[in-house]
Parts: C-alpha cells; sequence; structure tokens
C-alpha cells in the first residue's frame, strides 16, 4: 500500500511538473532567449538557476510551512512580497530589451557567453517571483497532510520540470536557423516583454488584494 501512495504521489509530481513545464513565462522566456543569443549551454546554465531556486523554495516552504503560511497571509507582508518581487522582475525584462540584435551571419566570430550572469538570471527571474513562493508554499502544506514520503512529489515535479527546460534550452538555438534574423530579434523582444508585464503585474496583483 506504501508503494502504491508513493507511486500516485510520483504520478501527481509528474503532472504538476507537465503542467508547470507548458506554461509560457517568464522563466521559460529567460531560458530560450539564454539558448538563442548564448548557446544550449547559457540556456542550460538559465535553467540551472531556476532550479537551484527551486529547491532552495522547497527546503524552506517545506520545513518552516506553519511559520511561512501565516506570516505571507499578512497584508502588509503580501503587498511588500509583490512590489519587492514584481519591480524586480520588471526591470529585468525592461534590461533584456535593450540587448543587443541577433545577428545569423554564419561567417561571424563566436560571442563569448557568460554562464554565471545567465545563471544568476534564471536564479532571479524565479525567486522574485511571488507566485514562486506560494505555489511551494502550497505544495509544503499539501503534502504534510500526505501518508506517503513527500520526496516522491517533489522527484516527479522536478524530474518534469528539469526535462522539459533541458529540452527547451537544447531547441533554442535551432530557431536561429528556422527563423530569419527579424523574427528571431522579434522573439527575444517578447520575452523581454513577458517578463516586463509579468512583473508589472504582480504589482497591480499586490495592490488588488489589500
Amino acid at each position: 500500500m506504501s508503494n502504491l501512495l508513493s507511486a500516485v504521489l510520483f504520478g501527481e509530481g509528474l503532472l504538476t511538473g507537465l503542467t508547470l513545464t507548458l506554461m509560457l513565462g517568464p522563466v521559460t522566456m529567460i531560458i530560450i532567449r539564454n539558448g538563442m543569443e548564448g548557446s544550449r549551454r547559457a540556456g542550460i546554465s538559465a535553467a540551472a538557476g531556476t532550479w537551484t531556486s527551486d529547491y532552495l523554495y522547497i527546503a524552506v516552504t517545506f520545513w518552516l510551512t506553519s511559520f511561512v503560511e501565516a506570516w505571507t497571509q499578512r497584508p502588509d507582508v503580501r503587498l511588500g512580497l509583490h512590489l519587492i518581487g514584481g519591480a524586480g522582475i520588471l526591470l529585468m525584462g525592461l534590461w533584456m530589451l535593450r540587448g543587443k540584435q541577433f545577428s545569423l551571419d554564419e561567417n561571424q566570430t563566436p560571442v563569448s557567453v557568460n554562464y554565471t550572469r545567465a545563471f544568476l538570471g534564471g536564479f532571479l527571474v524565479n525567486s522574485l517571483s511571488p507566485f514562486t513562493l506560494f505555489f511551494w508554499l502550497g505544495a509544503a502544506v499539501f503534502l504534510h497532510v500526505q501518508e506517503s514520503n513527500p520526496f516522491w512529489y517533489y522527484a516527479g515535479l522536478m524530474l518534469t520540470l528539469s526535462a522539459g527546460d533541458i529540452t527547451k534550452a537544447w531547441l533554442a538555438p535551432n530557431l536561429t536557423v528556422w527563423l530569419k534574423a527579424k523574427y528571431v530579434n522579434w522573439i527575444q523582444i517578447a520575452a523581454g516583454l513577458v517578463i516586463a508585464a509579468t512583473g508589472l503585474y504582480i504589482v497591480v496583483l499586490g495592490y488588488l488584494e489589500t
């Protein structure tokens, strides 16, 4: 019976991860942008930054669930989280809009990629979003009332997320082959706009909830 419950929980984690993977949000955009502008390794570095952020949230929200849940229900705290996180993501999106135009000239010298910056970009986009905190907080509360080991849910979820992010990073450079330069540049602009709009939405939502 225990093995069956663990398998069910693992499956629920897989389905949750698949749902998150299919969402077109700021995390997806920053992975694709780094993959297009730099390389597959740059895209994976950005993805690794988001995973690191997720693991930190998993640890904090699971072990301190009762404290964090009560704390985040305070209106002033929720507004502060929305303002800080939303402003940070908005600024990052605007910064991405200032990026250089992408060139598809096959004879040009490859551009040196800063993998640390790609990693930090993924880490910050994921960490600054209050949605990340609220999602992992909800997952922790859900898992505390389950009879089986919560490891299986986290394992299934992160396995799917990791596989999905690696796939996005791996496919991103192919966009420069399939698409004309002007369309690639529009995709990069769209990435910045999606991230900036997400940040603005978070700020507005924070005010609407108070």
